[in-house]
Order: C-alpha cells, then sequence, then structure tokens
C-alpha cells in the first residue's frame, strides 16, 4: 500500500465519516408518526455530507424508507427503485439471472453513481464500471436517498446524472435484537434472511445479517415469434452477508469497521432470441471503515473502503474471467461559521485496478498459447470545498468545487450551484447549475479491444428548477421540476478504438404529488416526460442529430394507493405506465449490423397485502407482481415475467 494510502488511513481514524452521522442522526418515523401528515423534516446528508433537514436542503431528495421497503418484501432492489420518478430500470421484470439497467433522468446507466453508506462502489472489470444492482439484497437497508442531477463535486466521477445512496441498518437500542424474513413464490423462488443487531453497553453497537435467494427462473430469452421450440429456464442462486459495529472510542470519536460479501451464480442465454446453457459467477467483497468526531462546531470525517468483484462466464466459447479492485480514501470536515454559513472541505483518492491475468487463447496454427496482460490502473486525486448559505430570510444556496487530477489525462474541474427559497412554510423554490464528468475506464484506457490511452473524460453541464409545496394541513406534498442536460465528448467505438467524439442532449420534465387522503389512507402520483438527442459525426465530417432514447420512453406515469383496513391489515395498490421506446437489435441475420425497432407501451399493476400478529412483531406479507398478466417488453429479445405471487413471513423481535 502507497504512502498515501497509508495516511489517509491513519487520517481516517482521527476523523468522521458521513454514514455515522446519518445512520445516527436520523430515524426512520414509525407508521404513526406519519399517520396525519406527511414527514417532511427528516434529516439527510447524501445532498451536502452534512445532515441537514430536507425542508433546508437546496436540492430535492426522495426518500425511500425502511417502512417503504418492508411494503416491498416481495422485491428486490432494481424494482423498488423502479418505482420512483424519473428512474427506469430496465430488465427490472426480465429473468433474476439477467443485469439491472438503472437510468436516472434519461441518462445511460454508467452516469448514475451508486453509494453504499455515502461511499462509492465500483467494479472496474465491468463494462462502463456498472456496479450491479443484484449484490445488494434489500434486507439490510434502512432507507435510500437518491439525488438528481450532477454530483461529481461532492462525489466525483460517473454521478453525472445523480447518485443513490444505499444506507444500511446500524445496532439497536437492546443488548439482542432478531430480525428475518422468509418467502417463497412463483419459478421456485426461495428469500431468507437473519440478522442480530443491538449494543453492547453505551460504547458499542452492532449489526450481523445473512441472505440467501434462490429461483428458477425463467427463459431470459424470448422464442422467436412462431417458434414452437420452448427455450430453457435461466434462474439463480446468491448468498450475501453484511456486519459492522459502531465502537464509540471516547464520547466525541466513532469508529465504524464493515464487511460486506455477495456472491450471485446463475445462468444466462446467449442473445435475443438466442438460448444457450451459459453459466456466470458474481462475486464482491466490500471492507472499510469509518469513523466520527463531532467537536461542536468542527466535524471531522473520513472513510475508506475497497470493492473487491470477480466476475467470471462459462459458454460455447470457453470461460472468461474478469477481476477488479476499486479503493476509495475521503477525508472531509465541515466547520458551522454561524447559524447562516457553513464549509466544508475534502480530500478524495480513488484507486481503479484490474490485476494481471492469463488468458488461453490460439495461435494461427490453432495450438493453444497462454497470454498474459498486464496490471491496468488508474488513479484520480481531488480536492474539492463547498459553502453552504442557510436560512438567510428563507435564501438557501449551495456552491462548490471539485478540482480532479487523473494519472492518465491530467486536470478537470467540476463546480456546483444550487439555490433554493421558501416563499412561505408550505412552499420552496429550487435550482442548480451544475457541472460533472466521468472519467474512462480501464477497458476504454488500457483493455484488449480499441484502448486508447488519450482519451478525455466525458464532461456534462446540468441546470434545473422547479417547485416543492405543501398544502392541506401538511397533508399534500406536490413538486416540479424541469432539468436539462448536456454530455460532451462523449466516449464512442468508432474506427476500431475508442474515441471523444458525440454530444447527448436531454432535457425533461417530473411531476409527482403524495397525499394523505385520510388517517390510513394514501395516494401517490408521477408524470414524466423525456426528450433526448444526439449528435455525431457522419463519414463526410457533418454533423448529425437524431433523437435516442433507446429503451427510455417519453412518457412514463406512475400510480400507488394504500389503505391500512385495521390496525393489522395493510393493503397496497401500485401502477406504472410506460410509453413506447425504441431499441437496438444486432441482427444476426444481417452481419449483426443494428437494426432500430420499436417496444410498445405498456401497464403494469402491483397489489401487495401484509397483515401484523404479536404487536407486529410478527408480519404476513403477500406479493402479486403483473397482477393482470400483461404482455410486454423492456429489452428486444428477451422476456419478462407474466404474474408472479411471492407470499412470506419476516418477524423482528
Amino acid at each position: 500500500m502507497s504512502k498515501l494510502y497509508q495516511t489517509l488511513l491513519l487520517g481516517i481514524f482521527l476523523c468522521t465519516s458521513v454514514t455515522i452521522t446519518q445512520t445516527q442522526a436520523q430515524q426512520t418515523p414509525t407508521e404513526s408518526s406519519v399517520a396525519d401528515t406527511l414527514e417532511l423534516n427528516r434529516v439527510v446528508v447524501t445532498a451536502s455530507k452534512i445532515p441537514l433537514s430536507q425542508r433546508e436542503t437546496t436540492k430535492p431528495v426522495q426518500i425511500i424508507d425502511r417502512a417503504e421497503i418492508e411494503r416491498n418484501s416481495g422485491r428486490d432492489l432494481s424494482q423498488i427503485l423502479n418505482q420512483q420518478s424519473g428512474i427506469r430500470v430496465n430488465d427490472s421484470y426480465g429473468a433474476p439471472s439477467n443485469s439491472r439497467i438503472l437510468y436516472m433522468q434519461g441518462a445511460t446507466a454508467a452516469n448514475t453513481l451508486i453509494l453504499l453508506d455515502g461511499t462509492p462502489l465500483n467494479d472496474p472489470s465491468g463494462p462502463g464500471g456498472l456496479f450491479d444492482l443484484r449484490l445488494l439484497p434489500t434486507n439490510n437497508i434502512e432507507r435510500i436517498e437518491i439525488i438528481k442531477g450532477s454530483q461529481s463535486t461532492l462525489y466525483g466521477t460517473d454521478a453525472v446524472a445523480g447518485v443513490v445512496n444505499v444506507i444500511t441498518r446500524s445496532g439497536g437500542e437492546e443488548p439482542v435484537n432478531a430480525t428475518g424474513r422468509l418467502a417463497y413464490g412463483s419459478f421456485n423462488s426461495f428469500t431468507g434472511s437473519a440478522g442480530l443487531n443491538g449494543s453492547l453497553g453505551d460504547r458499542v453497537r452492532y449489526t450481523v445479517n445473512y441472505n440467501r435467494e434462490s429461483s428458477d427462473g425463467f427463459s431470459a430469452a424470448e422464442e422467436p415469434g412462431g417458434s414452437d421450440e420452448s427455450f430453457g429456464d435461466d434462474g439463480f442462486e446468491m448468498d450475501a452477508f453484511f456486519g459492522k459495529a459502531d465502537l464509540k472510542v471516547s464520547n466525541d470519536i466513532t469508529l465504524s469497521p464493515f464487511l460486506k460479501y455477495s456472491r450471485n451464480d446463475g445462468d444466462y442465454d446467449a442473445d435475443a432470441f438466442q438460448d444457450a446453457d451459459n453459466t456466470f459467477s458474481l462475486q464482491m467483497i466490500n471492507p472499510g471503515v469509518q469513523a466520527a468526531a463531532d467537536f461542536g462546531n468542527l466535524r471531522l470525517n473520513g472513510a475508506y473502503s475497497a470493492t473487491l468483484t470477480e466476475r467470471s462466464f462459462i459458454s460455447t466459447f470457453g470461460e472468461n474471467d474478469f477481476e477488479g479492485t476499486f479503493h476509495n480514501a475521503d477525508l472531509f470536515g465541515n466547520y458551522r461559521i454561524n447559524s447562516t454559513f457553513q464549509i466544508l472541505a475534502g480530500f478524495n483518492v480513488q484507486d481503479y485496478i484490474i490485476p494481471e491475468s492469463e488468458e488461453e487463447e490460439f495461435d494461427e496454427n490453432g495450438n493453444p498459447v497462454t497470454v498474459t496482460f498486464p496490471r491496468r490502473d488508474a488513479q484520480i486525486v481531488s480536492p474539492y470545498a463547498t459553502v453552504y448559505l442557510k436560512n438567510l430570510a428563507g435564501f438557501n444556496a449551495e456552491i462548490g468545487y471539485r478540482l480532479n487530477s487523473h494519472s492518465e489525462y491530467g486536470r478537470n474541474s467540476t463546480f456546483s450551484f444550487a439555490p433554493s427559497y421558501e416563499i412561505s412554510d408550505g412552499l420552496k423554490l429550487f435550482g442548480s447549475a451544475t457541472t460533472g464528468f466521468k472519467a474512462p475506464t480501464l477497458d476504454e484506457l488500457f483493455g484488449q479491444f480499441g484502448a486508447n490511452p488519450d482519451l478525455n473524460p466525458q464532461k456534462s453541464v446540468y441546470f434545473s428548477g422547479g417547485a416543492e409545496a405543501t398544502l392541506l394541513d401538511k397533508r399534500l406534498n406536490i413538486s416540479a421540476q424541469y432539468f436539462s442536460r448536456e454530455v460532451d465528448d462523449l466516449i464512442v467505438f468508432a474506427g476500431q478504438r475508442f474515441i471523444n467524439r458525440d454530444k447527448q442532449d436531454d432535457s425533461g420534465i417530473e411531476l409527482s404529488a403524495d397525499w394523505i387522503v385520510a388517517n390510513g389512507v394514501t395516494v401517490g402520483a408521477w408524470y414524466n416526460y423525456l426528450d433526448g438527442e444526439i449528435t455525431t459525426t457522419d463519414a463526410e465530417g457533418n454533423e448529425v442529430t437524431e433523437g435516442n432514447l433507446i429503451r427510455r420512453p417519453d412518457h412514463s406515469l406512475g400510480l400507488n394507493a394504500g389503505v391500512q383496513v385495521s390496525d393489522n391489515l395493510l393493503v397496497r395498490l401500485d401502477g406504472e405506465y410506460n410509453g413506447e421506446r425504441t431499441d437496438l437489435f444486432f441482427n444476426p441475420q444481417n452481419n449483426f449490423i443494428s437494426e432500430e425497432v420499436t417496444l410498445d407501451s405498456y401497464t403494469l399493476v402491483n397489489l401487495y397485502a401484509e397483515y401484523g400478529l404479536a404487536n407486529s412483531r410478527v408480519t404476513l406479507f403477500g406479493d402479486v407482481k403483473n397482477l393482470f398478466n400483461s404482455d410486454f417488453t423492456e429489452v428486444y429479445g428477451f422476456k419478462t415475467m407474466g404474474t408472479a405471487v411471492k407470499a412470506g413471513v419476516r418477524f423482528n423481535i
């Protein structure tokens, strides 16, 4: 380990972590606390890296709390995120063996950063550095915070469209508290989890959790039209473990080591309309340490984590193994100058590594030979600072700057300006003008196919504006937002190599409302409009602009309604509509030249119910996805599930 990392790790043990602040400062409201009014003053941290109430933040924050996660006990993380305004997770209803592809506000999947307890997750060996959402089971998630728009000033590369921060559960007040869940459903699907959490005196809190999932699944690939052939099922099985301890070293300092492990094994098909007996294995180990020290007006923050991933794919072409290691170390602190001004400053180091590897290939005579690929790595070192202006006659603002030094392409910088103004207690206006970037991946810089070490980062400019209003004695919350994003220097594969060339423009409108109709009766709705186009250069050097919202609908709508029928029984109905989208089909009958196809619009309705026993310490639940058995396509040439049922029990004792 380099001296730089040793210094950062030493600093971590003397500093604080955003995660500790967030898990101790914010508690999920109980059902009774939101029975009559909407909870609008919950403390959030992702938008600013310091704890602020939702009302004080200058950026809109979507929160999925523990109660909401439990009301989705039959669904995985991708399906829960897919219900949120401004987010589409393609293949969330596909075969469980398929990757889940998240699009935020129309941006490509590689432009949304996934955080675990405030620290980035990244897989350098994967395409675009994408992190696979299937490796994060929901049983140990306390809440999810979603911030849209570029967050690169706070979080660095990949946060062009926004961030999704998955916040894990922490230890409880009692010495021992046991939690668990058992569920079974369609496709011979099983979910089982068990966990312990609690406290050992005043200085130690702990949580440990194990999760097991499996499913026979169904064929990932769609059978070709008119074919009587039946493709084989593509299933999966996953094991996951999470453990964390909060150790109060003194009244001011807390250390929190943690370890997360996930392994996902399953089947996958060859391609659209093509069955195959292929298998895969995905494994992640995520160790780290966080700490917290609070000296009144001064908070020092720090965290270190490593994400080690291994992927293996076995097909008719043989076995392909991929490894990647991602180190992230972040030291930052914020100082409260007075009730109006705070300043945050930090230093972030990220290290991306693909280790040396060997592969069997064939020479010109057909003889097997061993080819050695050298280690590939790149580093980003980033100092950053942000000034927060809080409640100056109703005006709030955030102004930030980040300087990034990349080991290959050199330097680039980002800034953020996000003001908001509270016109009254129930009405707030907000806006932002921010820039972002996505650094080229190791495969793009040094990979085996089309590598270009002279690549520059993709750069974005983002503008947004909108309003939030709370009406009817805080029983109705409505919001409206317009956004526009331009991404320049897109990295594309052209002329047998990766180059910076194209420009992407996206814009859209998001409307949402949450209404407590009566005690125990809630209704929510959202509507998204999206427009996007890409500007590229043809063979003659002319610029060509065309629409390119692949798999992303122009119009989408979501609805949900919940009724607390009795003290013990809750029934909830939710649904979504997605308009026509385009997709690309690389037709093997046409030399794999891409052909544009149209995916029909569709409507999905889901039903969920739960019944509490023993003062709700034991809960029986049932979940029906695709209630009316809609026939729809998320990815051309691949199947989606029909009506699927899952039922089970969860406990907290």
